[in-house]
């Protein structure tokens, strides 16, 4: 049986490539042969996405892209070469099929796929629905299974989800990555969600091991990774350097990260992310992923929240999600850090935490190849 995932994989964003390679990876682990569906969809000009909502958001992006493109002149070797590595990490890393340029392409892939998955990640983000992340292209007898998507908000309009109910209705066997991506459907679907776990949790801390690269760096450091730009971040990050006395690394995504003061690591690729987050002494992060990599390596970490909770398009319920999962609810650093902590920066409960997580892990793989061998016929 060949198998086709339907995920994003070209954003130069960490999280993105690694869930992408980590699905593919278990995949194959487990005796499959399977390929990754390598579309990539049209992006919408400005005045379209601004057209569809978060005025503010898009506006806001579009300036920091100016105040990049005014920066790119001094950092452009390194970013080309954050920009190779990743290049170089996917196509050393996970098997594509050939590039998808039309529709055509798209159904032509029902005469060599048996299954096809969709997830993870954000695919089903309601700001870019997209049907071809829905399977829409794939023949009704084919079968379909969702593993781990997210909406990555926690509720969405009236008329996308009449949208959403006509694509998730042909999915054979659904899952998501949420509980707010299971309520959501369960408004929509008569049929069972099941919420699993991130792909990135499917490898163990070995498997991610053997494919980093660990850092030059001598001195015990804290890494910083943000997402976001907020001045609290760097005033948690300023103060823990002051109380620890370590090095500050920074793997920088906005413009202001550029800035800092620190040592500022731009030319670094997926592997070099990885190596990065387990060799470090404490994990400042706003991402998603940041969070998980720092529990597979049993890290100290705080995680802040990078969204208003009171705006319908904040995505801070995947990250409490992952926390609550790990009991890890006390690592999440909201407004009055400084007022409102008490607890030292180690975690000394890691192995409780696995103990909860693994039983997860554990049903998110059962979930996943039992529904492949009903696929083939095959009982588990």
């Amino acid at each position: 049986m060949k198998i086709g995932i339907v995920t994003w994989f070209h954003y130069i964003n960490y999280g993105t490539a690694l869930q992408a390679y980590a699905l593919q990876k278990f995949l194959k682990s487990n005796g499959y042969s399977c390929v990754l569906v390598n579309y990539v969809p049209q992006k919408k000009a400005f005045i379209e996405k601004i057209m569809s909502g978060n005025y503010i958001k898009r506006v806001a992006s579009k300036i920091e892209s100016y105040r990049f493109k005014l920066l790119k002149h001094d950092i452009k070797e390194e970013i080309d070469e954050r920009k190779a590595l990743f290049k170089d990490f996917l196509n050393k890393n996970i098997d594509f099929t050939p590039k998808i340029q039309s529709n055509e392409d798209l159904y032509r892939l029902n005469d060599i796929i048996d299954c096809f998955i969709c997830g993870s990640d954000q695919i089903w983000n309601p700001e870019n629905l997209n049907g071809v992340y829905f399977l829409d292209f794939a023949d009704e007898k084919k079968k379909k299974i969702s593993y781990a998507p997210s909406f990555g908000v926690r509720s969405i309009s009236a008329s996308k989800k009449r949208k959403v109910q006509k694509w998730i209705n042909r999915i054979d066997k659904l899952s998501v990555r949420e509980e707010e991506g299971a309520r959501i459907l369960n408004t929509i679907t008569q049929k069972n969600v099941e919420v699993v776990v991130d792909p990135t949790l499917l490898l163990s801390s070995f498997d991610w091991e053997k494919c980093m690269i660990n850092p030059d760096i001598k001195e015990k450091y804290i890494l910083c990774y943000f997402l976001g730009d907020k001045r609290e971040y760097w005033d948690v990050a300023r103060s823990f350097a002051n109380k620890t006395k370590y090095k500050v690394v920074v793997i920088p995504v906005r413009y202001s990260s550029f800035l800092k003061n620190y040592d500022i690591r731009i030319s670094v690729g997926p592997e070099e992310f990885i190596g990065l987050i387990k060799n470090a002494e404490l994990v400042l992060t706003d991402s998603y992923h940041g969070t998980i990599f720092s529990i597979l390596f049993e890290k100290d970490f705080y995680v802040f929240k990078r969204f208003n909770d009171f705006r319908k398009d904040s995505q801070n319920s995947r990250v409490y999600s992952i926390l609550k999962m790990c009991n890890l609810e006390e690592r999440l650093i909201g407004n009055n850090f400084f007022v409102n902590c008490k607890h030292d920066i180690s975690i000394d409960k890691y192995e409780r935490v696995f103990e909860v997580l693994n039983d997860k892990i554990k049903d998110s793989k059962s979930f996943l190849l039992k529904n492949l061998y009903e696929c083939e016929g095959k009982k588990i």
